[in-house]
This record gives structure tokens, sequence and C-alpha cells, in this order.
């Protein structure tokens, strides 16, 4: 990649781990002027979820001289697949949803995400350019964003959006000083603590006034929005465990009085 100017050495470690996600883009030439904007803004890793058809004009002329970046994208049909690799993860979306989790503007994606970046890699998910992303895929996304617009419609198109981030995260990282080093949860480990959350709340037989799945939500929501690490995984496991040692054991001496009084 030729540079025009002098990248600080943190921009070239942390871009290696910075990864741009199009959640089945419809439009050939959205996908080219994605691909355009990540190299102009010095990045290289393009995700492309059950994309449109990429053998196509229309992609070439856009990308202008960033076909490489097309042509070396990891392509996958699935969306869990895509993001299994990484550690933390930004979803985009300009409508509110009913999960009420916090929206981060791009400047402040930058800090949390570029910070993490330098030990892990991290993504930044776009949706549709009819429909975003869902519910479910929102929810599988540890941090929220929006760009803050004067007008809801006409609203910004995918290539566009890609571009302001990128353009974001090129600046934040020319001057920032990053000094923290995350060692961030994988996907992987969060789901397991949903389960074993949600596990443990059915063995005490609790049950939420709207369910067990919106009350694991807002856990999704708060440990999201805490960056967690691996650690912290761990911790709140053993918490749990605990807990389900403690009513284990309150249960046996509960089944064990109950036997002597009956001989």
């Amino acid at each position: 990649m030729s540079e025009r100017i002098a990248l600080n050495e943190k921009f070239k470690v942390i871009r290696k781990n910075v990864y741009f996600v199009l959640v089945e883009p419809e439009s050939p030439g959205n996908v080219g002027a994605a691909a355009r904007a990540v190299k102009t803004m010095g990045f290289e890793n393009l995700v492309l979820v059950n994309p449109c058809s990429l053998d196509n004009d229309e992609v070439k002329m856009l990308a202008h001289r960033s076909m490489d970046i097309v042509e070396k994208a990891t392509i996958t049909d699935d969306f869990k697949t895509a993001i299994a690799p990484m550690r933390l993860t930004v979803a985009t979306t300009m409508r509110r949803r009913h999960f009420k989790f916090p929206f981060f503007s791009p400047e402040q994606i930058a800090e949390k995400l570029l910070s993490a970046a330098l030990e892990h890699p991290v993504a930044i998910v776009f949706g549709r350019e009819s429909s975003g992303l869902t519910n479910e895929e929102i929810l599988q996304c540890h941090l929220h964003s929006t760009i803050q617009t004067a007008t809801q419609n006409p609203a910004l198109n995918l290539a566009q959006s890609v571009m302001i981030y990128a353009y974001t995260f090129f600046q934040h990282l020319q001057k920032a000083e990053l000094h923290y080093e995350y060692n961030l949860a994988s996907q992987y480990e969060l789901e397991k603590f949903y389960e074993h959350l949600s596990a443990a709340l059915q063995m005490v037989h609790f049950v939420p006034r709207d369910g067990i799945d919106n009350f694991v939500t807002r856990f999704r929501r708060l440990i999201g929005r805490a960056m967690a690490e691996q650690r912290d995984i761990r911790l709140l496991h053993k918490l749990l465990q605990i807990f389900e040692t403690r009513i284990k054991d309150l249960e046996e001496n509960c089944d064990a009085g109950a036997k002597r009084e009956i001989y």
C-alpha cells in the first residue's frame, strides 16, 4: 500500500486488526466504493457477508484502484462466522431499537475500538442498504454506534457511512497515544456466559416479567458497554458457580432432613 503521508507505528499495527464488515450489501457500487474508502484511509480488511455479485463493472469502477481490497476480502454466508474471530464488535445503525443500548458517535467508537485493536481483531459492522442490521445481529455486537445527521431522510448510504468511520479512525490513529491494552473476551466466551446466566436463572426458577431472553439482553447491554476482558468473564462465571454450589448444598440438606423425618 503506497503511503501519501508517514503513518505512525501504532497505526501500522492496529490497521491489520480492524475489519469493516458489510452484511448482505445489495449494491455492487457500494462494495466498490466502501473498498475505496477503506484503502484510502489506510486500512486493508473487508469482510462481506452474503454479498451481491462482485463480478461486475460497477464494482471495479467505484473501487478505483482499490480492487485488491475487494479481491482479498473475506466472504462468508453467515454473520456469526464473520464476527466469531472478533474480540470487539460495533454495530452501526440509524434506528433506535427497543432494547435501548447506548449509542456512541464515530469519535467515541474510534477511541474504544482502536484501543482494543492494538492486541485483538475488532470489527465495525454495516447493515443492508434497504433495511440495516436485524435486531438479532445488533444483539450479537458489543457496542452500537450512529452518525448524527441533520435529517433522518435521506440517510447516508452504505459507502458514505464506511468512509466516515474509516476517516474518523484514521484521524484518531494519527494523533492518539494508546495506553491500556485490553485482553478482551472472545464472542464464544461471551455467549457461553450468557448461556450460563440463563441456565442459572432457570435453576432458581426466576421468571422475569419480560422473559429470560429480554433479561439476558440487559446483561448483553451492560457487558458490551463494559468491553469485558477474559478475566471479567471468568469472574462472572465464578460468581454464578458460587451461587449454584450453595443452592445445591441447601437442596441436599433439605432432602436429607426430609428423609430423617420420614424415618
